[in-house]
Order: structure tokens, then sequence, then C-alpha cells
């Protein structure tokens, strides 16, 4: 019969087909590559990232990682300027932050750091209310068990990232074999580093190129104001209501989580940085609670309800980083002899990191 023969066709096709796309998970290819392959504007700090972490020996005494938020408010080498003016001691302070929401991204950006580096400090960018949000190129960087083993309550990505995997496998397979025809590195060549740390508060830029105007811009307090009322009156912080709030935010806890666990397990202190938009400066986390015994909260106090320290509603304009900073370096300096330096002694005077060119990723 016609319709028997037609169903074992559609059976057969179906197991080649599940073959076929399991088979493209398991295609090999180098890490350096992945990480490497997302070039679009500054979400191509993926890169460096990978670079600082494998191939430049300069220590990682503090570590910062976050959203733009951090990655434009965040000046390390200022930081750790006033940390040594404060206390006498040389911290090399790294900021690993990373536009856009997505505490699954912090999570890959914390392991491959603290899976590979000896760090001293750990610092969390925290905002209003943890975010509910996927970051949206988690699929790019992650390993193929992250997507696949990644929460499914309540993940909106869940599927669409598990649905990218298949020719993102196939294209990292085919960049590893021939990267140079693609425009990426095979192996990490120090002329195109661009250091120990990045300096985004001025001006965003990556491999040298700036991608934004200088950030000196103040914006008009009238138009602040206008903005951080329509963004509290938007606000809903239990969609689901409170009596679900465990399962509406499970999602970003999951990989908080598991940041603080590996932080834990090698022995990182961790601290947490408020930094939220102007529509919530001058007030605490939403649950707080989150945070409390895992590591200390540090306060900007009213440094940033300051209207003209603003570049637009979500992040500081250059001045109002060059301040928070400054005031980061004063209040770490108070741990700062609490333990030694993470990395090996190297004199805090040297101006460029010594680069390991030859070590092999």
């Amino acid at each position: 019969m016609a319709f028997p023969s037609l169903l074992r066709r559609f059976a057969v096709a179906s197991v080649v087909a599940v073959a076929t796309l399991a088979g493209s998970l398991a295609i090999p290819h180098d890490p350096y590559i992945r990480w490497q392959d997302m070039r679009s504007e500054a979400w191509a700090r993926l890169g460096w990232i990978y670079e600082r972490i494998h191939f430049d020996e300069t220590p990682i005494d503090i570590a910062f990682i976050g959203t733009s938020h951090t990655m434009n408010g965040v000046d390390g080498a200022a930081v750790r300027a006033a940390l040594a003016a404060a206390s006498g001691a040389c911290r090399y302070v790294t900021n690993f932050a990373f536009p856009s929401y997505g505490r699954n991204m912090h999570w890959l950006i914390a392991r491959e750091l603290l899976e590979n580096r000896k760090v001293g400090t750990l610092v969390l960018e925290v905002f209003e209310n943890e975010s509910r949000k996927a970051h949206p190129f988690f699929s790019t960087v992650a390993e193929v068990s992250d997507v696949l083993q990644a929460p499914l309550l309540i993940n909106l990505n869940y599927f669409s990232d598990i649905a990218q995997l298949p020719a993102r496998q196939v294209m990292l397979g085919l960049k590893t074999l021939m990267p140079e025809r693609f425009g990426l590195h095979r192996r990490f060549d120090p002329a195109h580093y661009d250091g120990e740390d990045v300096d985004n508060t001025r001006q965003v830029q990556v491999g040298g190129v700036a991608l934004t105007p200088p950030r000196d811009r103040v914006l008009p307090p009238e138009r602040l104001e206008r903005a951080a009322e329509r963004a509290r009156a938007a606000k809903n912080g239990n969609m689901l209501g409170s009596h679900l709030q465990a399962l509406e935010y499970r999602y970003p806890r999951h990989y908080l989580d598991r940041i603080l666990a590996l932080a834990a397990e090698r022995g990182v202190a961790v601290k947490f940085l408020y930094l939220p938009s102007y529509a919530y400066v001058g007030s605490q986390p939403r649950d707080p609670s989150l945070y409390a015994g895992h590591g200390e909260m540090l306060s900007t106090g009213t440094l940033l309800a300051d209207t003209g320290l603003w570049y637009d509603p979500d992040h500081l304009n250059a001045q109002g980083a060059a301040l928070l900073s400054t005031q980061l370096g004063k209040l770490l300096a108070g741990a700062a002899g609490d333990a030694a330096p993470a990395g090996q002694s190297i004199p805090c005077s040297r101006s460029l990191p010594d680069v390991m060119a030859s070590r092999t990723h």
C-alpha cells in the first residue's frame, strides 16, 4: 500500500535529518575563532576578552563584569590609580563588561576568566532588578552544551538559540580551517591586540577604531527627567505577580548563582556595583536579598544623581565615568590589603603588558 511506503520514507528521512543535525553539533572548532566571530560594533569586544584572558600574562587582580553601563562607566586605569593613591597598593584592574543585558553572557565571561586565570576580586554589575532577558548573542559564544542545557523556564530564546546551532557549528568548523578567508586570526597577534585594559568611557572603540563620537555630551536635565519618568511609569517588576516572582526571575538567578558558586570555589572575592539607569539612582536594587551574604554592595551614594554626569538615560558621560572610577578606586582600596595580588609580581609602573605571543590557545 502507498501509505505505509510513504510513512517509511518519512521515517527514514526524519532519522537522516536528526542524525545530520546531531552530527553538525559535533563539528570541532577553535574556541578562539568562536570568541572572535562576533565582529559587529562594540560586540566585537568578545575577541579581546578571550585574548586578555588567554594570551596576556598581566595579572587580573580586579575584574569588572557587566553591561554597557559598566563598559562605558568604569575606566580600569582610573580605578587602579585611585586605588593606588588611597592605599599604596598596586592592583591590575580589567573591565570585561559587554553590551546588552543577559546574566547568561556574564556567566560565560566569568567562567572563561575564573577557570583560566587567578583573580583577586570580581565586581558584578547590578541594576534595578535582574533582567529577565537572555543575552542576544549567547548562542554565538556559548559551548553547545551551554545552549542545550540552558534553563527552559522562563527563557524566550531557548528554541531560537538551539535552532542556530547547526549552521553556527558548520561555519565555525569552516572558519577554523581557513580563518584568514573570513578576516579572523588563526593565532594571537600582539600587533592587533588592544592592550591589558580598554577604556570605553571617553569613546567606544574596538581594535583602535572609534565607534562613537567623544562621550563628553551632557544630556539636558529636562530630557533626562522626562526619560526617567517614562521609564518608571513603564516599569513592571512582577509581570507574573509577586507570588510567581521566583519563577519569573529563575533564569537570571540560575546564572548569577553559578557565577557566585564558581567564584567561591576558586577563592575569588565578589563585590557588587549598583549601576542602574538614571531613573533608579539613589535607591537599592529591587531585591537586595539576592546579593546579601555574597559580597559587599559598592555604593555610589549621591554621585549618580548629578544630571551633568549622564550621556543618555542609561549611560554616564566621560565626566561621570571619571568621577565614578575614582570613587570605585577609593572604595576598593579598603580591601586592597586583604589578599595578595592574583598574578605574579610585575611592577605597577609598567606601561605596556608583557604579552605571551608564543603561548598557544
